[in-house]
């Protein structure tokens, strides 16, 4: 039952009027004076003790309109609660919509501080994260905006001579502002910092020296990662973009480089790892030449940055870069690093030699196939190329000497002594070799390499290649074959003593009066007539003039 309230409202308003006091601490006795000027002490009176200043003001607490009383059950002023109290209660007591909003506002912006706290710690506790902001990613972020800001990209820069379509420049941005992204939400950074440049290069410049004042802190100074680190990290990566980090990473923390040069033991050695990691992804997409630039791009770079601190890439990922480079049709940038791959390689009498040269098969196979595309936009028509490209296999240089910076250096260099998956490489590698020779209409060459091969000139230390080998002779008879459609007729008689520099020499240039329709059609003719390996050595054995007779001869017959 429920009882109003008014009356005892009323009643109270009353009994403070009329005692003009206040509630106050009830005292148990009371001094008084006598007539003596003597002190006793009488008890006090229960009630509302008597207020000095009787204009005290009073303000008095607001009670609802409803009182619950258990005990007035039966009096006349209890009712029973109608639904025009349910109501009036509702109304009064409802929530207020801004209020809420702020409440849940409120509640966000504590997540998203703890969230900061949580992600910037974690970054300074894990010295091989990747998404440490760095002044590379300060810049970028200045170039190119967060992902929500719509802008005009800075150029990007492609390789000479390639221009990748629409789709394939709309791949890199999405790709940096992904990466934006994500350094962004691991670096504890609200979302909004998204949508204003300034705002995001403010928060990401927070945090860049919060990473110094940490890194240069001696109470927090931590050692560098060391190469098991890394190399533990860089199983885990998924991305090209997560090793480049990573490496850079751990580099710019002062990882030793000693185990880049490791040349022993490839389990402990970087380049090794490094070069597995990127393997993989190219297993997902190996077709892909955005890919392909991005890993040349990181090796590059990376060879750069050992420079500077006084070591050198190594075969391993030189080799990688190498094969990438050929892969995606750049005989410039095959040019430059087959340079690197001949000045960092050393020896080649091991495991790692191995590899070395089974990057360069890869290398070759990669330019054969550009030279067997016909079609016309094939940069193989122009005579320039190809000189190029017989440049790379030769060494030829403009003094019409030979350097070792060449295909043909690693195709005549001995590898593992004993080991059939090496002679196996190593005969790939020089069939090879021949065969696009041929293909560039190198007859010269062909027939001063034969005869390097007889005179037992070439430094191979396993038996699979001689001249005794019927597989090789054929080999160089289809070459040679093929060569003949492709020359021009020969200006003068070639020496029989004539040195290899001298033929190559001779083919460099004649690869120049070449006529683009006879190479187009030889380069898309693969038929080939080969007599029997006898006739084919004796005819081998020839001056060179005989010998182009005789394989004429051979076609004429069949």
């Amino acid at each position: 039952m429920i009882r109003s309230a008014l009356p005892r409202a009323s009643q109270l308003a009353r009994n403070a009027d009329r005692s003009s006091g206040h509630h106050r601490r009830f005292k148990a006795f009371v001094k008084r004076i006598d007539k003596n000027n003597d002190v006793y002490y009488t008890l006090a009176k229960k009630g509302l003790a008597n207020e000095p200043d009787p204009n005290k003001e009073y303000e008095f607490f607001e009670m609802p309109n409803l009182l619950l009383d258990l005990d007035a059950e039966g009096t006349r002023h209890v009712r029973s609660v109608d639904d025009g109290d349910e109501a009036l209660m509702k109304t009064k007591w409802a929530e207020v919509p801004r209020r809420e909003a702020v409440k849940v506002r409120l509640r966000l912006f504590e997540e998203q501080v703890n969230e900061s706290r949580r992600k910037a710690h974690a970054i300074l506790s894990q010295p091989t994260n990747i998404w440490r902001i760095t002044p590379h990613d300060v810049v970028s972020a200045a170039l190119h905006g967060g992902s929500a800001v719509q802008r005009k990209q800075a150029r990007d820069s492609f390789l000479p001579g390639q221009v990748p379509d629409a789709d394939g420049a709309d791949v890199l941005r999405s790709g940096r502002s992904d990466v934006i992204e994500k350094i962004r939400a691991e670096n504890g950074i609200p979302p909004h910092a998204a949508n204003e440049d300034q705002l995001l290069l403010h928060w990401m410049l927070l945090r860049y020296k919060s990473l110094q004042q940490n890194s240069s802190s001696s109470r927090s100074k931590k050692a560098a990662p060391s190469p098991s680190e890394l190399t533990q990290a860089l199983q885990a990566q998924s991305s090209l973009t997560g090793i480049r980090r990573l490496v850079f990473r751990c580099l710019a923390a002062g990882t030793s480089v000693s185990s880049f040069q490791n040349e022993t033991n490839l389990d402990a050695s970087l380049p090794h790892h490094i070069r597995d990691a990127c393997a993989r992804l190219w297993s997902g997409s190996p077709t892909d030449p955005v890919l392909c630039i991005e890993t040349l791009t990181f090796l590059g770079n990376l060879s750069e940055q050992l420079s500077s601190l006084g070591a050198h890439l190594g075969p391993l990922l030189s080799g990688t870069a190498l094969k990438l480079a050929a892969h995606i049709g750049s005989l410039e940038a095959t040019s430059a690093w087959l340079y690197r791959c001949n000045h960092t390689h050393g020896s080649l009498s091991n495991q790692r030699g191995v590899l070395l040269v089974e990057d360069v098969l890869s290398t070759l196979d990669s330019l054969q196939s550009i030279l067997r595309n016909s079609d016309g936009s094939s940069k193989m028509h122009d005579a320039r190329q190809r000189q190029l490209l017989f440049q790379i296999l030769t060494g030829i240089e403009e003094d019409n000497k030979l350097t070792p910076d060449s295909i043909r250096l690693f195709a005549t260099t001995c590898l593992i002594r004993d080991s059939s998956h090496a002679a196996e490489v190593q005969r790939k590698l020089y069939v090879g070799y021949l065969t696009t020779l041929g293909q560039l209409g190198a007859a010269r060459t062909i027939w001063k390499e034969w005869r390097q091969l007889s005179s037992s000139q070439v430094a191979f230390s396993v038996i699979t290649i001689s001249e005794k080998d019927d597989g090789i002779a054929s080999t160089f008879a289809g070459a040679l074959e093929q060569a003949i459609r492709i020359m021009p007729a020969p200006d003068g008689e070639l020496p029989r003593d004539a040195s290899v520099d001298e033929c190559v020499t001779a083919d460099y240039h004649a690869i120049e009066m070449q006529q683009a329709q006879t190479w187009q059609a030889a380069a898309s003719d693969n038929t080939q007539h080969v007599p029997d390996a006898a006739t084919c050595r004796s005819t081998l054995d020839l001056s060179f003039e005989a010998c182009i007779a005789g394989v004429e001869s051979w076609r004429a017959r069949s």
